[in-house]
């Protein structure tokens, strides 16, 4: 589960970052350059985000790290700890360090690490304390999705996807970026236990799962029906928990069909 998390943030991330960095650290970069693959690929496991920021000088600045963590590691510290130094050694340039906490509570992790010869911490941001409005005030769908992993303040679940679907929706983009989100966006109400809200919100509203608008697209092919049908039903039976009743009801199927897949699926 976590690797489908990481996979949203990687694939997303040149869209995300910015925003990010300007609406929940407060910082705003110049300019970003990129840092060497043969740094990272020196590291055991691979930062989630580095670029060194550059002056209106194109001068270094200072290295903008960030980590995106789903669960809450004691380790952390550490690990930041090693990064700053590795990356000191070769670029003589101070590193800013956050991690980006998305679990259903607040991170615990420790962020201080002290020594007698040594004082070292990072920035901890918990999503937790962030309100949900704060991405919808975006043209990227994206960053949008972002508002699932927030607080919801007072505002009931059902409507806060409510009002993220339907601002990813108004955007004037091409229909496969839009649904790519909206995908995203249900993999990620994991995190939160929203996942059934959320394809029920997409199905209400015909963002995706659409047969009717897959079978035209598919200019009445029946074999492509065909298989436009089952990937989705594989889809759903692999990453939602709803039952085989209700996937039948959503894709419009039989019952005795779904069936048929998933037995499928438990015979690879």
């Amino acid at each position: 589960m976590a690797q489908d998390f990481d996979k949203v943030f990687k694939e997303n991330i040149e869209e995300i970052i910015l925003p990010l960095a300007e609406k929940i650290l407060d910082i705003h970069p110049y300019k970003l350059l990129e840092i060497p693959d043969n740094i990272q690929k020196t590291i055991e496991r691979q930062p989630d985000f580095l670029k060194m920021v550059l002056d209106k000088e194109d001068k270094p600045e200072y290295i903008l790290h960030i980590e995106f963590q789903t669960f809450d590691d004691p380790k952390m510290v550490k690990r930041m700890l090693f990064y700053w130094a590795m990356l000191y050694n070769k670029y003589e340039v101070a590193s800013r360090q956050y991690v980006i906490y998305f679990g259903k509570a607040g991170a615990k992790m420790p962020v201080l690490l002290s020594h007698e010869n040594i004082q070292f911490s990072f920035h901890l941001i918990n999503m937790q304390d962030i309100n949900y409005n704060i991405f919808l005030d975006s043209d990227k769908p994206e960053e949008i999705m972002l508002g699932i992993l927030a607080n919801f303040g007072e505002d009931a679940p059902g409507k806060v996807i409510e009002s993220i679907l339907r601002h990813i929706k108004s955007l004037p983009l091409e229909t496969n970026r839009i649904e790519k989100c909206v995908k995203q966006l249900e993999i990620l109400s994991k995190l939160r236990n929203l996942q059934r809200e959320v394809i029920n919100k997409i199905t209400d509203m015909a963002l995706i799962y659409d047969l009717k608008t897959d079978l035209r697209y598919l200019q009445g092919r029946e074999e492509e029906k065909k298989e436009r049908i089952d990937d989705i039903l594989i889809n759903m039976l692999k990453n939602t928990s709803l039952s085989i009743d209700e996937i039948a009801k959503i894709v419009n199927t039989s019952v005795d069909y779904v069936k048929k897949i998933a037995e499928k699926l438990k015979n690879k």
